[in-house]
């Protein structure tokens, strides 16, 4: 995709998409409804730092990501960390994004709350909002970190005014509430080795690729 500089907010939506499904979409819709972007980026984890290899090739996940999205506009398919060596860490990621963006454009890192209650085993995890704002998605069996050094840095991050966030290019934490559908990747996977049918848990054009290249039998 064309990552031209602009003074457009940039929200970033990244994953394993293994494979993308109806519930990965719906909160993307969302998230850029909610923050006014005119696109979000989802970006596919080439080499997941904290997950067992995958059998799906990144290449594979990015055409059923393309696919999947190709009619909604303002959802974009991202290469940036397929494009680079090594494990994909995300603090690499906001840094090349910042570098090409100006410096007063508001980046967003779009994750649920399962992923922040664990976010300080990442890679400088403490350096992410000295380049984005991270914008957390409620999840119901997920609570926000209660105690230790996590819990102070979120505390001293944290921004309730979506118009105040928006004024500014990066440093706070935004907590917002989007549809949580009851669909996993991992259930998809289970289902297609199954022999099960996975209509409308993805869009038709993912479960057709997924059938056409034998994908999770």
């Amino acid at each position: 995709m064309d990552r031209s500089v602009n003074n457009m907010s940039v929200a970033l939506f990244g994953g394993t998409f293994n494979p993308i499904h109806n519930g990965h979409l719906r909160i993307a819709v969302e998230l850029a409804e909610q923050l006014d972007v005119e696109s979000l980026r989802m970006i596919p984890c080439a080499l997941p730092p904290h997950r067992e290899a995958l059998t799906v090739s990144a290449e594979q996940r990015l055409q059923m990501l393309k696919a999947a999205i190709e009619n909604q506009p303002r959802l974009v398919a991202d290469e940036i960390e397929l494009q680079r060596q090594g494990p994909s860490y995300t603090i690499d990621t906001l840094r090349q994004v910042r570098a090409e963006i100006t410096s007063d454009t508001p980046l967003y890192l779009c994750l649920g709350m399962d992923v922040l209650a664990t976010i300080d085993s990442w890679h400088q995890w403490q350096q992410l909002t000295d380049y984005c704002h991270l914008v957390i998605s409620a999840r119901p069996d997920h609570n926000m970190p209660q105690q230790g050094a996590l819990a102070e840095w979120v505390s001293q991050r944290r921004c309730d005014d979506l118009q105040q966030l928006k004024s500014s290019s990066a440093g706070k934490l935004y907590f917002c509430e989007t549809s949580m559908l009851a669909i996993s990747s991992t259930q998809i996977r289970d289902k297609v080795s199954r022999g099960d049918a996975i209509d409308y848990l993805t869009p038709a054009a993912v479960v057709n690729y997924i059938q056409q290249n034998y994908l999770y039998e």
